[in-house]
């Protein structure tokens, strides 16, 4: 049985309620509903200074029927009073009409032609008005349930007026069945406005319906009825039969100043579901507000507007619209219908299984001479999702056939378009008549099986705005087709796409263009001329074979991104194919990109130009053109354009030029060797390649006069294992100007930025090469160089030599992941300190301290530095170390010393450019330390120990790791005498020499490279000066602060790194260790008894040969 639950009049939806998601759930919202409702009996019942009154008979609008002791008979009666023919009643707060009873016509509020017009005073809120038409017992029988009905004639037009809040609410509980005779079932109208009646609610409003049989919670019929809302409008409308939740006929207004906020609920099994329906073209709907509409059908056609008439939203629109067989979002079917939006909307079809039905979002029709209009002023989303089984069932995202405009610039229009049934079709847009658009449009299409569609256009369609078009990544669609313009059997079809320049547009998808018998022609006029912009597809016929005309216009940076393998070919009917400077027919992106040590399966292939048209089709190459190819220069290979003999017109300005996207000569690195690093090096192809062929255009008159190759930059340089580099194609026209040739590849060196260049060369290739099929990948491996000329010439004056490379780019040098592991092997050289600190640092206590028995100590230290690497880079270096010694005590002459041994332990972390570096080092060391008489002393220490790092670098190609582990070595010797002041000011001299090497060491990268790394020595001499004070802090503490300034000279080599890989090999070139720092250490000491503990800071100079930066120190020593 159905229930009237309603939400109290005072509910306010929010602005554009639920604007970015789906509704609830509905069985949510009536959750939602009902305890809205619980609250408002709450306050029904709820004791007050005046308590609620509920009415159980209906307001007639005659005073002297509904009065108390009236004619009616009420009990209670209605406190109500004339006034110049209009009845006034007051409500207070709570109050609640009640109607019920099993009679056919069952009404809350009944104003009819006998009656006079009724203002109803509800300001107090929380007022109700509810009609319960119950099933009599002789069962189902036909009627109504009406909460609140007016109708009069045109002469005498009668009114319900509710001030303040309000809900009305409908329940006829007769069921839709079959009677012998016709159809009997039970109708539920929230609201009904009759003939010439009208209803006017100022206030926020919240209506319901409910029944097995028909559903309305707003109704209008006759010639001139009318609805007016003056404020918010809460409304769900139940029905197990045919449910249009609110319905406009004759030449019926509904006007609603707020937000509206609806539900159309077919419960199962149920008929069709409209959310709202003008089925006059005379009727008017008007929502100034935000229209948030949920319309769901559990057995048959679901829209969520269906219009003939006018139906004009002021704000935000959210649409969604679910059923198990047709589903529209929005479906204006008559000739003269208009639906405006004027503010962003949000449309969502789903549609079901079953055995007929389409799923569009929205649809105009203005067939049969008429001009339906449809306008979205805002951004617009369309989402309209799944097909049927049956030949109607396709998936159309906007599906005009009428006039239809995305009216805003700079608004943005997003339809997806999803077909997961069967083996029918989607389309992003169709259109057959008039189609406008200055919004940024952004197209997606799916299908399982069947076709998909971008655009698909028969009459008139203009983009002013950017366009985009794909297919989902996870469609598996037979066919996809990015924009088709074909004629209809009755005029041409034209779509033009940014001819007012400068939008981005990207077309996944073949073009096509057809013709028919009759004369008519699909022409396409496609501009692409900003650097974001290309078409992924071919150009081509009809799929009936027939051909119209297709424009289309490339520059600016922007691609026709060639499509299929083998030989494909593009017919351009009696259109033509503009390519303006900048503008490039792109033969390798279609395969995905070309990245190093990522190149996707490829194969070479021919694209053919041409023509089926009568009269042919034109071709232009401005100055500056761009043809981008895959190449195997070694292998006499290389992707190729043809313009054939369908090419009626060819002209070619200027120069042309030529980008090889890849060639497998660059991965390769049997070519690098010192010299080619620095003179740089031309690879040959093993024979000139034609890779742009005009023979046969123009009738045999086409030519070129000039061609050259571009610098090839990917991401900056491309790189592959060993180096990174520029490259150039060499480039050459034929003796006739009628081909372009491909002769070979320069790479110049680092030594000029210019490609290198000389006479005749030797070659030496002992490589072989494998060309696979189609999808296939071509590969080349082999060892050889090939020196010789780079070429480029015009048809009128041939010239050999090199060409400079635009902008100077950057020559050749060691690649990212060679370049890391240089810089590494440099922070593994700082991690190796020859001169021992703590070892320093305790003789330096012990100048303090007295020498007695044994000693146990621990000393820390830490600091950041910053270096240069090669190639003018940088990095910093995290160093900690700590270190444990143990000493004896000896005696000599006129003073003390001590032997010991020393542990160390360091880890560091390198932050290089492109990567990082994780060293590790541990060492053992002996040293002694002599305090002789008139206070000289020195120390000496000896340590062998073992370093390794692991090395990452990031570049194009991913990630590249590497691990080396190297032995050290070192030894030290430092002398110096301290003069001894007053109240124990001191000053001490020192000099200090140390040598030490890191070993040689090789290792192979996880990219196969192989690292050698010589062996480095280094010799160190300081000079410096410690300035200090030591305080007596009590009989058995003493303190000591004190200042230490040096200047060091180092002389070291630098550490060579070589790299190499399948015969070719480069060193990397890095700083030498050669350079005079200066450091400066602040420090304190605190002796007591057996214990001793310091703490110092200090930092040392950077150049650009040796490393600098802050550090800190601390220890403690305990003696036993």
């Amino acid at each position: 049985m159905h229930q009237l639950t309603l939400r109290p009049a005072n509910h306010t939806p929010k602005s554009n309620a639920y604007p970015d998601r789906r509704r609830p759930p509905l069985h949510a919202r009536k959750h939602e509903l009902a305890l809205s409702v619980a609250v408002a009996l709450t306050s029904v019942v709820m004791p007050s200074q005046t308590r609620a009154t509920v009415y159980t008979q209906p307001m007639t609008g005659v005073v002297s029927h509904d009065a108390p002791g009236g004619t009616g008979g009420y009990n209670p009666g209605y406190a109500v009073t004339g006034n110049s023919g209009t009845a006034n009643y007051a409500l207070l707060k709570g109050d609640a009409i009640q109607v019920e009873s099993s009679d056919p016509q069952v009404y809350g509020v009944a104003v009819t032609p006998s009656s006079s017009s009724s203002v109803i005073d509800a300001t107090a809120g929380g007022v109700s008005i509810a009609a319960t038409r119950d099933v009599p017992a002789s069962g189902t029988n036909a009627g109504s349930a009406v909460g609140v009905y007016v109708s009069s004639p045109q002469n005498d037009p009668k009114s319900v007026t509710i001030n303040g809040p309000i809900s009305v609410g409908a329940v006829d509980r007769n069921s839709w069945t079959k009677r012998v005779g016709g159809m009997v079932y039970g109708n539920a109208y929230a609201l009904w406005a009759d003939d010439y009646g009208a209803i006017t609610i100022n206030g926020d409003t919240t209506l319901k319906a409910s029944t097995p049989g028909y559903g309305r919670v707003i109704y209008l019929t006759g010639n001139g009825s009318r609805v007016t809302i003056n404020g918010n409008l809460t409304a769900e409308s139940d029905s197990n039969s045919t449910n249009y939740a609110i319905e406009g006929d004759g030449r019926s207004v509904l006007k609603v100043t707020g937000n509206v906020d609806l539900t159309a609920n077919g419960v199962y099994p149920s008929d069709n579901v409209n959310g709202i329906w003008n089925p006059s073209v005379s009727a008017r709907t008007e929502i100034d507000g935000n229209l948030n509409l949920f319309a769901i059908a559990h057995g048959s056609t679901v829209m969520g507007i269906r219009n003939n008439g006018n139906i004009n939203i002021g704000g935000g629109t959210v649409i969604t619209a679910t059923g198990n067989r047709s589903a529209f979002a929005v479906n204006a079917g008559h000739r003269l219908s208009k639906t405006e939006f004027h503010g962003d909307a949000t449309l969502s079809a789903q549609g079901g299984v079953n055995t007929f039905g389409g799923t569009v979002g929205a649809y105009n029709f203005g067939g049969n001479g008429g001009n339906g209009y449809m306008a979205f002023d805002g951004n617009l989303t369309v989402t309209a999702r799944n097909g049927t089984f049956e030949g109607d069932s396709d998936v159309i995202g906007l599906d005009n056939a009428g006039r239809m405009s995305l009216a805003t610039a700079g608004t943005t229009t997003r339809i997806q378009a999803t077909g997961t049934q069967g083996s029918h079709s989607a389309y992003g847009i169709r259109n057959t008549l008039s189609f406008a658009s200055a919004s940024d449009v952004a197209i997606t299409v799916s299908e399982v099986a069947g076709t998909t569609y971008g655009v698909m256009n028969t009459g008139a369609a203009s983009f002013s705005g950017g366009l985009s078009i794909a297919k989902a990544a996870d469609s598996t669609a037979a066919v996809h087709y990015g924009v088709v313009t074909r004629p209809s059997a009755s005029s041409s079809a034209t779509t033009d796409i940014n001819q007012g320049k400068s939008n981005d547009i990207t077309i996944q998808g073949d073009v096509l263009t057809g013709s028919n018998s009759g004369g008519y022609t699909g022409t396409l006029n496609l501009n692409l001329d900003t650097s974001r912009s290309w078409l992924n597809g071919l150009v081509l016929a009809d799929a009936d074979g027939s051909v119209g005309k297709a424009s289309m216009t490339a520059s600016n940076g922007a691609s026709w991104i060639v499509s299929g393998a083998g030989t494909v070919s593009a017919d351009f009917g009696s259109g033509d194919l503009n390519m303006g400077s900048g503008g490039s027919i792109d033969m390798a992106a279609g395969w995905g990109a070309f990245t190093p040590g990522s190149v996707p399966s490829y194969s070479m292939r021919t694209l053919q130009v041409g023509s089926s048209a009568i009269g042919g089709a034109s071709v232009n190459l401005a100055d500056g053109a761009v043809f981008t190819l895959i190449s195997n220069i070694r292998g006499a290979q290389a992707d190729k354009v043809v313009f054939g003999s369908g090419i009626a017109s060819f002209q070619a300005q200027g120069t042309q030029n030529v980008r090889i996207a890849y060639d497998p000569v660059l991965s390769d690195t049997s070519w690098i060797t010192t010299t080619a690093l620095q003179k740089g090096i031309s690879i040959a192809a093993s024979n000139p390649i034609v890779i742009v062929d005009a023979s046969a255009a123009a009738s045999g008159t086409a030519h070129f006069l000039a061609a050259s190759g571009l610098t090839g930059q990917w991401s900056g340089t491309y790189e592959n294992a060993l180096v990174r580099f520029s490259y150039v194609p060499q480039i050459r026209l034929s003796a006739d100007g009628k081909q372009i040739l491909l002769t070979g590849i320069d790479i110049p060196g680092a030594g000029s930025s210019t490609a290198p260049a000389g006479g005749t060369g030797t070659s030496t290739d002992t490589g072989t090469g494998a060309q696979t099929g189609a999808g296939g990948t071509s590969t080349t491996s082999g060892t050889g160089t090939t020196s010789g000329t780079g070429v480029s010439s015009t048809a009128d004056n041939p010239t050999t030599g090199s060409d400079a490379i635009a902008g100077g780019t950057v020559a050749i040098a060691p690649s990212t992941g060679v370049l890391v592991a240089g810089d590494a092997a440099l922070a593994l050289s700082n991690l190796w300190q020859i001169d021992e600190r703590a070892v320093s640092r305790r003789s330096e206590a012990m100048r303090v301290e007295a020498a007695e028995g044994s000693t146990f100590w621990v000393d820390t230290d830490g600091g950041d530095l910053k270096g240069h690497g090669g190639e003018e880079r940088t990095y910093r270096q995290h160093t900690t170390s700590a270190s444990a010694g143990t000493e004896w005590r000896t005696d000599m002459d006129q003073g003390h010393g001590a032997v010991g041994l020393v542990y160390t332990h360091t880890q560091s972390h390198a932050n290089l450019q492109d990567g990082t570096a994780d060293l590790r080092g541990d060492s053992i060391g002996l040293y002694g330390i002599w305090n002789a008489g008139k206070s000289l002393f020195a120390d000496a220490v000896a340590r062998v120990g073992r370093l390794s790092d692991n090395d990452t670098s990031h570049d194009m190609s991913g990630m590249t790791s590497g691990r080396n582990r190297a032995r050290a070595a070192s030894v030290a010797v430092r002398a110096g005498r301290r003069f001894q002041g007053k109240h124990g000011v001191y000053i001490e001299p020192q000099v200090q020499a140390a040598y030490g090497s890191v070993g040689a060491s090789a290792y192979t990268a996880s990219n196969r490279v192989r690292f050698a790394v010589d062996r480095n020595h280094t010799f160190l001499a300081r000079a410096g000066v410690l300035f200090g004070k030591t305080v007596f802090l009590s009989p058995t503490a003493i303190g000591d602060v004190y200042t230490r300034l040096s200047v060091v000279h180092t002389v070291g080599d630098r550490p060579d790194v070589t790299a190499s890989l399948d015969g070719g090999s480069l060193p990397v070139v890095l700083p030498t260790r050669h350079a005079t720092t200066h450091e400066v250490a602040l420090g304190g000491r605190v002796t007591a008894g057996a214990w001793s503990a310091f703490i110092e800071a200090g930092h040392a100079s950077r150049t650009d040969a040796l490393a600098g930066g802050w550090r800190a120190a601390a220890g403690v020593r305990v003696r036993f």
